[in-house]
């Protein structure tokens, strides 16, 4: 797998909402980019909604300067309406926490440098080929069963909202949660397990709630929807589906805290977060619904000494990272938890230049050990020191293994 970025993308059709006329020149410096994409602006997001009901529309930008509710509101429509558009802000501005947080899940990217129209051009187009490869029919139908692509959890969605209501607390949370039967037991196991290391017994919903988060919750309410829809096959016998996500947890700790370690904002290090705990669920999905191809992809990774997804490349033509990045973009995840998952085992492969969701998912998946394992071959990432050069945080890396140090204690013990 491979995304040429030097290669330009032609005829896309972009809408700008620009309520203050900040950007009227935007079309122009495009030009000078030798790009001929098409811009149309609009002064009011009814108008562009309506628009959207009858013109093909590839990407929609939007003013920083527009008011954050307006905005909000409208990045939500987009993405329930045409899930397929890609969604922008274009600046900067002082927001409330919650709200960066909002954004940073309902944008694929925010452009702090409106005036840097060559870097966001670049980044759109690489946008575009990664929806173009997650989208590709051999990866449908691995996601699908019986003709038919699975539905995002409906606790998933219920908890998004809820996380966007200013009104909701424990309580409204754990109603929710409780609407799921799997869930719930999900959330008291774990709540009481290592993990959290209690010192006393929980059994209340509402308190694992409070002690979980809401966040971690909507994790776990992918992590179950996609156990219960992709089962182990009942002769399934070479890795634990269990420990799989087992690991995925500790992944996602260690993730989160390599996140806080630099000082990361709390939207990335959400992310990442959702991203370390979803990361390896290709790998569930691949062997649920072919289970004598994924063998086979075991076999192969042993005998020839190859990286698992190199492995399941060579016998699928798809990999783990691919499959799970599909099925997420299908659930309106976040952008950048959706390229933690897809780039995770190949993070030279992204266009990052920075510190990102997936360069916590990368370390943390390289440095716990893998939930199986011959001597020529492991089911984990292998640490990428080019890409994290790339990104200036090699030096970091010695410190980051300190960190890892009880999560592998706790692989190992499981």
């Amino acid at each position: 797998m491979s995304i040429e970025q030097a290669h330009t993308e032609t005829n896309i059709r972009i809408m700008l909402l620009d309520p203050h006329g900040e950007y009227l020149n935007w079309s122009s410096a495009l030009k000078q980019t030798d790009r001929n994409w098409q811009v149309f602006c609009f002064d009011d997001p009814e108008a562009l909604m309506s628009r959207l009901e009858i013109s093909h529309c590839d990407a929609i930008l939007i003013s920083s300067s527009t008011k954050d509710y307006i905005e909000i509101n409208l990045l939500r429509r987009v993405q329930e309406r045409y899930p397929d558009i890609l969604r922008f802000q274009l600046g900067s501005k002082l927001e409330t926490p919650k709200e960066s947080i909002q954004k940073l899940e309902l944008t694929h990217r925010i452009f702090p440098d409106p005036a840097d129209v060559s870097s966001i051009t670049q980044t759109i187009e690489y946008l575009f080929k990664v929806t173009r490869l997650i989208s590709r029919p051999t990866l449908i139908h691995f996601i699908s069963q019986q003709s038919k692509l699975p539905a995002a959890p409906s606790v998933f969605n219920k908890l998004t909202q809820a996380l966007g209501s200013d009104t909701t607390d424990a309580r409204k949370i754990a109603e929710i949660v409780e609407q799921d039967p799997a869930l719930s037991a999900k959330v008291i196991q774990l709540v009481n397990s290592s993990f959290f290391g209690l010192p006393r017994q929980i059994s209340h919903i509402s308190e694992a709630v409070s002690i979980i988060g809401t966040r971690m919750l909507r994790g776990l309410a992918l992590s179950s929807q996609t156990s219960s829809t992709y089962p182990p096959h009942k002769n399934w016998k070479y890795f634990s589906f269990e420990k799989v996500n087992h690991r995925s947890l500790l992944v996602a700790r260690l993730a989160r805290e390599i996140c806080q370690d630099v000082g990361a904002d709390k939207g990335i290090t959400e992310q990442a977060f959702l991203g370390g705990l979803l990361h390896d669920i290709g790998i569930l999905i691949m062997a649920s619904q072919d289970p004598a191809a994924y063998l086979k992809v075991l076999q192969y990774a042993v005998k020839e000494e190859k990286p698992i997804h190199s492995a399941e490349r060579k016998i699928t033509g798809v990999y783990h990272g691919e499959v799970g990045a599909a099925l997420m973009a299908l659930w309106n995840i976040p952008s950048l938890t959706v390229e933690a998952i897809l780039f995770h085992p190949i993070p030279h492969l992204s266009a990052d230049q920075t510190f990102q969701p997936l360069t916590a998912v990368h370390v943390a998946d390289a440095l716990i050990p893998p939930a199986w394992q011959q001597k020529t071959a492991k089911m984990n990432s292998q640490l990428s020191q080019v890409y994290l050069e790339r990104i200036g945080h090699l030096g970091d890396l010695h410190r980051w293994k300190l960190m890892a140090y009880d999560y592998k204690l706790l692989m190992q013990s499981s």
